[in-house]
C-alpha cells in the first residue's frame, strides 16, 4: 500500500453510546497521528474545540445518513462524502479521516458507499482505504434495556426496531468498543461479551471505560476486508435493495 495513502475508520454505535468520547481520545492521540474527522452535524457531538484545533473537523449538515426506515444512501450525501473525503485526503495533511456515523444509521450501505469513494480516489491518485469499522457498544444500556443481550438474539424483528440496529452493527464490524465496562459486574460482563460474539464471530472484542482504548486497537489495524465482506448477506442484500430503489426511481 503506497505510503501516501489516507485510511478511514467508520465509527458505529446507539445514541449516547460513546463514539463521540472515542473521537476525542483519538484526536489527543500522543502517536503524532494526523487525524481529520467528518460528522453528520456539529450540533450534535460535543467534539472538544481543542482538539479540532489539533486535528480537523468537517461537518455534513442537513444529510441523511441512512435514517433506520430507509435503507439506501441518497446520491446527494455521496456526492457530499466523496467531495469531503477527496479535499481532506488530497491537503496532505492527514493520515487518517474518522467518521461518525449517526445513531440510527445501518452501517452496511454507509460502508460501500466509503469502499465505493476509495476505489475510486485510487484512480484518481488520491489513494483512500476504509481501515477498520467500530461499533461502541453502550454495556450499561445493553444490560438494563436489552435483557443483558438475549433480546439480541429473538427470532425476527420489525425493521424499524432498535434491536435490529444493533444486530446490524454488531454483525458489520471489525471491533467491536464495549464501553462503560464498569456499569456492569464481571458476571453480567461475561453474559454481554458471549451474546455480542455470537453475533460476530470475528471482530476484535475491546472492553473500555469512557472509550480509553490503545490507538493501536481502534487504527492502522487493517481489519477491513472488502473482499470477504462483499461476500457477506447484509452487503448482497444492500446491494438488491439499492437496485430495487434505483429501479423504482427510474
Amino acid at each position: 500500500m503506497a505510503n501516501n495513502t489516507v485510511k478511514i475508520a467508520l465509527i458505529t454505535g446507539y445514541l449516547g453510546a460513546g463514539k463521540t468520547t472515542l473521537l476525542n481520545h483519538i484526536l489527543s492521540n500522543d502517536e503524532g497521528i494526523r487525524a481529520a474527522v467528518i460528522v453528520n452535524d456539529i450540533g450534535e457531538v460535543n467534539v472538544d474545540a481543542d482538539l479540532i484545533e489539533k486535528g480537523g473537523v468537517v461537518t455534513q449538515e442537513n444529510s441523511n445518513l441512512v435514517p433506520l426506515t430507509n435503507g439506501c444512501i441518497c446520491c446527494t450525501l455521496r456526492d457530499d462524502l466523496a467531495a469531503q473525503l477527496g479535499e481532506l485526503a488530497s491537503t496532505g495533511k492527514y493520515d487518517y479521516i474518522i467518521i461518525e456515523a449517526s445513531g440510527i444509521c445501518e452501517p452496511i450501505p454507509i460502508a460501500q458507499t466509503i469502499a465505493d469513494i476509495c476505489e475510486e480516489s485510487t484512480e484518481d491518485g488520491m489513494p483512500m482505504v476504509l481501515d477498520n469499522i467500530i461499533a461502541v457498544v453502550d454495556c450499561a444500556r445493553m444490560h438494563d434495556e436489552f435483557e443483558d443481550g438475549r433480546s439480541l438474539l429473538k427470532d425476527t424483528y420489525e425493521e424499524e426496531d432498535i434491536e435490529n440496529l444493533l444486530i446490524q452493527q454488531l454483525e458489520f464490524c471489525n471491533t467491536v468498543l464495549m464501553n462503560k465496562v464498569d456499569t456492569v459486574d464481571e458476571y453480567q460482563l461475561g453474559e454481554l461479551k458471549a451474546i455480542i460474539r455470537s453475533l460476530q464471530t470475528s471482530a476484535v472484542i475491546i472492553e473500555a471505560n469512557y472509550a480509553k482504548v490503545a490507538i493501536a486497537d481502534v487504527l492502522n489495524t487493517g481489519r477491513f476486508d472488502l473482499e470477504k465482506s462483499m461476500e457477506s448477506a447484509g452487503w448482497i442484500e444492500a446491494i438488491q435493495q439499492d437496485n430495487d430503489d434505483d429501479d423504482e426511481h427510474e
